[in-house]
């Protein structure tokens, strides 16, 4: 009985941190695009309510959003499709952002206020590269 109380105090609490993303993100958005600081405030308030409801219940957050642990949700070959479709986005996307970046660098003579975007796709691709390998050192590392 104790056990099915603070699951429905999980799954409330739950359902309050997803209305609450729900209304940050419409916040967020609406404050930016009406260019009002009132709106962006709220939406900064409730992102602190939220990290205060995320710490209090930070024990409990896999079951929370994950539910009963004894279903099986996936299985490993599942996260090996997983695994080799992220790889191949990421490397599909941060080609792509090369080549705009590079074409419109390349343009700078006909179009020179698009450099600063060529040159910003270059950076992110960068940093896409330098994150991808970081986090691949540290998962080698932890793992085997």
């Amino acid at each position: 009985m104790i056990h099915e109380v603070n699951f429905m105090n999980l799954k409330t609490f739950r359902n309050i941190l997803i209305i609450i993303g729900i209304f940050e993100t419409v916040f967020w958005i609406s404050g930016v695009i009406l260019e009002n600081i009132f709106i962006i405030l709220l939406a900064t308030i409730l992102t602190v309510a939220a990290i205060f409801i995320v710490y209090i219940q930070r024990d409990n957050l896999n079951e929370m959003f994950q539910g009963d642990n004894n279903k099986i949700v996936e299985d490993k070959r599942t996260q090996l499709i997983n695994e080799k479709s992220l790889t191949m986005t990421l490397g599909i996307f941060i080609g792509v952002i090369i080549y705009v970046g590079l074409i419109i660098i390349s343009l700078r003579n006909i179009y020179p206020q698009f450099l600063l975007i060529g040159c910003i796709l270059l950076l992110a691709a960068l940093f896409c590269i330098i994150l991808n390998f970081l986090t691949r050192a540290y998962y080698k590392r932890k793992y085997l």
